[in-house]
């Protein structure tokens, strides 16, 4: 049962695609945004508009 848990959490996690860390999330009032500390990976979500950017693979 504790490995369902574990693995249920791990799919609803937000984590790179690249480097597989957790993304951090930051709120403004205008969208929230998801990046990965080390810049691989960034998502502006814009829920007023329905639209969310997608910047992948950045350095």
């Amino acid at each position: 049962m504790i490995n369902m848990f574990a693995f249920l959490k791990s799919m609803l996690s937000a984590n790179c695609p690249l480097c597989r860390h957790p993304l951090q999330v930051e709120h403004t009032r205008l969208c929230s945004i998801k990046s990965c500390p080390k810049g691989h990976y960034t998502e502006e979500t814009y829920s007023h508009l329905g639209v969310s950017v997608v910047y992948d693979g950045m350095e």
